[in-house]
């Protein structure tokens, strides 16, 4: 029989296990401190853990499917002249990455999401490289959790730009940090150069509001040449200034600038196709949505967090004016440590700290340079914010807490408990959305049984249309049809940004039959509509006085919308058909009116009313 173990016993045993937990917490953080490589690597095999799981849960939606159709269009000629009709509103390196990332691969979803997924990683990378420069290992890693528990993470396997650019802004100023580092060597400098450069030029390349990334560097630059400037003692006036300027990195802007000189005659394009009736008009509002949609959750207790450490300073400032039995009764323990332990000091030169405030600023600068030129900005294109806040975070959590003990492990816990639940949340969504989806697919038979056997599937949302003929079964996909009219899609949605990439990519990139509502009209006599019941089409046939049957049949896909959409509202369906009897045939305002090709297109002015008698 086994011994119960007296109180005396329990007493020696419990401190050992303590013990034994503690060197457990303090093994581990030194083992990360010695090798942080290591540790990085690790951490690589989580991301591509995570990032392959994420993609096999989520069905490629509207955005996505256009960079598949642009990239699968042929090589850089023709990837070139698809952007050059307007197919998207990008420049060509993202659907180039693409291409080539299919011919490698092969036709899979995973091929078309690999570029973004490497260049987030690069991202990653880069943000760690900095961070290990500024805190120890244990807490860079944990600075990296804290970058991938926002909402940025969910461009890491989305078949667009924002993945790699987000790379790419912080590769630039990682760069651009090593290439001012006064205790660097030539090549390391060399190199920081080299990498601005490229950070800069290839983001520009893969999204125009990747020019933002060109803020952090300039103001930090700036910030450095002031810097420079006062510390010069030779001489005063202009001279001075002259010589403070790094001209180097003025001149690696510079050049890196330079693409956007070739995609002037795209850029112009864009602005002038999408930013008249775009969906994310410059305002405010966007600025405050960057924040909160992706920063994210996080953003409230980092903010907390930053206004306990400003007090905290602002304490430990106002303590040292005080005796030492004074500060003995008036100060926590722990923070008589923090102020034995150096206070609340991280060792971040000037000029990177006006650079990370900038990053922290991008929704700011990004409205700005909005409001200037282009007149659109979402918060999808000012994610590297998110760089921003995660080193400020971990600077600020270092300077607080660096001083105690596993501090560093805990930290790092946190952060990736907080990663794992969320993307755990995310993933389940994404199954979701998924099973409605075929539940559209699946009541589809019982709807088309009201239809002859050749009718088409008309889907005039543009985010149900491009997806439900990538997924939904051959036979169904040939039968979809995709008719525009644009004043009405103008009048009752307020936006036509979709509806502007597909109808330039008509006959072009597109095999899906693309067409004004009069000319699908004139050849079709019955047809299937799969749309919400707020769709433009829906409102446009009611004003044109055409007879809409709305079939039982409730598809329940009630989860298809959300970060990266599948449809506007849940899918309902309805039967159309231009001869089908009116309630009575002999008033005049029953007669159904038909449609106008040259009242269809894009060039047609909001004042049409459909050509509706009154």
């Amino acid at each position: 029989m086994r011994e119960t173990p007296s109180l005396d016993n329990r007493e020696i045993v419990e401190p050992e296990r303590a013990g034994a937990r503690g060197r457990v917490g303090a093994s581990w953080e030194e083992a990360i401190d010695a090798s942080p490589g290591r540790a990085f690597a690790w951490l690589t095999i989580l991301y591509f853990v995570a990032v392959f799981g994420l993609s096999h849960l989520k069905l490629m939606w509207l955005d996505e499917l256009i960079t598949l159709h642009i990239a699968k269009h042929g090589g850089p000629a023709a990837i070139w002249d698809a952007l050059a009709h307007g197919a998207d509103p990008n420049p060509p390196v993202t659907h180039l990455l693409a291409h080539y990332s299919r011919a490698l691969l092969g036709d899979h979803e995973w091929a078309y999401r690999l570029p973004a997924a490497l260049g987030y990683w690069v991202g990653l990378l880069s943000l760690f490289g900095y961070m290990r420069r500024r805190v120890p290992g244990t807490w860079a890693i944990a600075g990296t959790l804290l970058s991938m528990s926002m909402a940025a993470f969910d461009y890491s396997y989305e078949s667009r730009s924002y993945g790699i650019f987000y790379g790419l802004a912080m590769l630039a100023f990682l760069s651009w940090t090593c290439a001012v580092d006064p205790s660097g060597s030539g090549r390391g400098r060399t190199l920081g150069v080299i990498g601005l450069v490229a950070g800069l030029a290839l983001g520009i390349s893969t999204n125009y509001f990747a020019v933002l990334a060109f803020f952090p560097v300039a103001t930090g630059e700036v910030v450095r040449t002031a810097m420079r400037a006062r510390g010069e003692r030779r001489s005063g006036g202009p001279m001075r200034l002259l010589r403070a300027v790094d001209w180097r990195i003025w001149v690696a802007m510079a050049v890196a600038a330079m693409p956007l000189l070739a995609y002037r005659p795209l850029i112009e394009r864009s602005i002038a196709q999408f930013a008249p009736y775009a969906w994310n008009k410059v305002s405010l509002g966007q600025v405050a949505d960057s924040y909160t949609e992706m920063v994210e959750v996080v953003l409230f207790p980092l903010l907390a967090f930053f206004v306990l450490a400003a007090g905290m300073w602002l304490g430990l400032r106002h303590a040292e004016v005080l005796c030492s039995g004074c500060r003995g009764r008036v100060m926590p323990r722990w923070m008589q440590g923090l102020r034995q332990h150096g206070g609340m000091g991280v060792r971040i030169p000037t000029h990177e700290v006006a650079g990370i405030l900038t990053l922290m600023a991008y929704p700011f600068v990004g409205y700005a340079v909005a409001s200037i030129r282009g007149g659109m900005l979402s918060p999808r294109f000012v994610i590297p914010v998110c760089f921003g806040f995660a080193i400020a975070g971990t600077v600020v959590a270092y300077g607080m807490f660096g001083h105690l003990r596993r501090a560093g492990m805990a930290f790092g816990c946190l952060m990736l408990a907080w990663f794992v639940s969320r993307e755990a949340y995310v993933g389940y969504w994404y199954e979701q959305q998924k099973e409605c989806f075929y539940k559209v697919v699946d009541h589809l038979p019982g709807a088309l049984a009201e239809v002859p056997g050749s009718a088409p599937i008309v889907i005039p949302d543009p985010l149900l249309a491009l997806t439900f003929q990538h997924y939904a079964p051959a036979e169904m996909a040939r039968r979809v049809v995709f008719p525009m009219d644009f004043p009405a899609i103008r009048r009752y949605q307020g936006d036509d940004s979709p509806e502007e990439n597909l109808w330039a990519g008509r006959n072009l990139i597109y095999t899906m039959p693309i067409e004004t509502m009069a000319e699908f009209q004139r050849t079709t006599h019955e047809y299937l509509i799969v749309s919400g019941d707020q769709n433009w089409m829906i409102r446009d046939l009611n004003d044109h006085h055409y007879l809409l049957t709305r079939l039982p049949i409730n598809t329940r896909a009630t989860d298809l919308g959300g970060f990266t959409p599948l449809a506007h509202g849940v899918p309902v369906l309805y039967k159309e058909s231009w001869d089908n009897p009116v309630a009575d045939i002999s008033e005049p305002l029953t007669v159904p009116v038909p449609f106008v090709a040259a009242e269809n297109v894009p060039s047609a002015g909001m004042g049409h009313n459909g050509g509706a008698r009154k």
